[in-house]
C-alpha cells in the first residue's frame, strides 16, 4: 500500500514583518530553515512517520543549507538543490500542494481591520505583480499604514509607505 502525506507550517504576514524589522533580525532565508526543520520533526516526532530521505527545495546556498539539516537530523539521506521541485517528482508535488494551499489561506483569510475588500485579487504577493500592488495601494491608510495582512518589510510596502503616508516625528522622552 502506497500512501503520500502532508505537513505545513502557516507563517502569517505580519509574523515575518515582526521578524525581519525586530531590534534581532530573523530573515526569510533562516524562517524557512527553522519551519522546515520544524515540519520534520513534526513528522518524525509526532506523526511517528520513518523518514529515511529528505528532498529539499534551497533558500539560500544549498551547501550550507543541506549541512544544516543533515547536522539536526544525521540519521537521515538530504538532499538540498536549486529547482529541486525540476528535479524530484515528491518536491515538485510539495510545491505544488504548497502553492494551492498558499491560495487557498490567502483567499480565505481573516482580517483583523475593517474595510478589507475581501473579493478584490490579492494577486501573487511577488514585487511585479500588478495585482498585488493594486491591492496595497487600495487599502493603504495614511495614517495606520498597510492591514497587517501585508508583510510590511516587503520593498514594495514599504516604498508605498514612504511615497503616500503622513511622516510622523516621535519626541524621546
Amino acid at each position: 500500500c502506497n500512501w503520500i502525506g502532508y505537513t505545513g507550517v502557516v507563517l502569517p504576514p505580519a509574523w515575518i514583518s515582526a521578524g525581519m524589522l525586530g531590534r534581532r533580525k530573523y530573515n526569510l532565508n533562516l524562517m524557512s530553515h527553522d519551519t522546515a526543520i520544524a515540519m520534520i520533526r513534526r513528522v518524525i516526532d509526532v506523526h511517528k512517520v520513518n523518514v529515511k530521505e529528505v528532498y529539499v527545495d534551497t533558500v539560500g546556498k544549498a551547501e550550507f543549507y543541506e549541512e544544516k539539516l543533515s547536522k539536526e537530523f544525521p540519521r537521515l539521506r538530504i538532499k538540498v538543490e536549486s529547482k529541486a521541485d525540476a528535479t524530484y517528482p515528491i518536491v515538485g508535488a510539495a510545491s505544488i500542494v504548497a502553492k494551492v494551499s498558499r491560495d487557498h489561506f490567502v483567499h480565505n483569510w481573516s482580517h483583523l481591520e475593517d474595510g478589507i475588500d475581501t473579493n478584490q485579487e490579492t494577486g501573487s504577493g511577488y514585487p511585479g505583480d500588478p495585482k498585488s500592488k493594486k491591492w496595497l495601494r487600495d487599502h493603504l491608510d495614511q495614517v495606520f499604514g498597510l492591514p497587517s495582512f501585508a508583510r510590511l518589510s516587503w520593498g514594495t510596502s514599504q516604498e508605498l509607505m514612504v511615497k503616500n503616508c503622513l511622516e510622523i516625528e516621535w519626541e524621546d522622552k
